[in-house]
């Protein structure tokens, strides 16, 4: 069984990713408050929790990546509303969008999200080549318009869609 390698911080901004995310705690335990455990809400609790961007394997990063390229090629608007967290900043050409809800995505229409421009970047991009920032990752071919994922809440989740 070989080690996952790492991936290096690199010193890149990533330009209209969308509004700052707040510090998410790791993991949340039950209390004396009668708090739920993640097992208790049917959670994967074999899947791995991240604590940030740079503590994930290449190997996690190239798959979730592979896994928006295909959602976004089959214009599959449920598969991307699965892989997202909310509220989810949506930067269409004509101004920012918060989208609170995976509800409030699949009422968007598919062919306002699924530009030809973004399918064709997304398509395009090298997803075992993403450099993690403090942002997340971009999933592009040259820049823009991209998909941006990051850690939320210990997993890899889609946080902006930037045209």
């Amino acid at each position: 069984m070989s080690v996952p390698r790492r991936l290096r911080p690199e010193r890149q901004h990533l330009a209209g990713v969308g509004q700052p995310q707040a510090e998410q705690p790791a993991e949340e335990t039950a209390g004396e408050d009668g708090g739920r455990t993640p097992e208790e809400d049917g959670a994967d609790t074999e899947a791995p929790q991240y604590t940030d961007n740079f503590s994930i394997d290449t190997e996690a990063v190239t798959a979730f990546a592979e896994q928006i390229q295909a959602a976004v090629a089959e214009k599959d608007l449920e598969a991307l509303a699965d892989l997202a967290s909310y509220p989810l900043y949506i930067g269409f050409s004509d101004g920012g969008e918060s989208v609170e809800s995976r509800e409030d995505l699949i009422a968007l229409e598919a062919d306002r999200i699924f530009s030809e421009e973004l399918v064709s970047e997304i398509a395009g991009a090298d997803p075992g080549g993403l450099a993690p920032s403090k942002a997340g990752f971009a999933l592009s071919a040259s820049g823009r318009p991209n998909v941006v994922f990051s850690v939320v809440d210990g997993r890899l989740a889609i946080v902006g869609i930037n045209y």
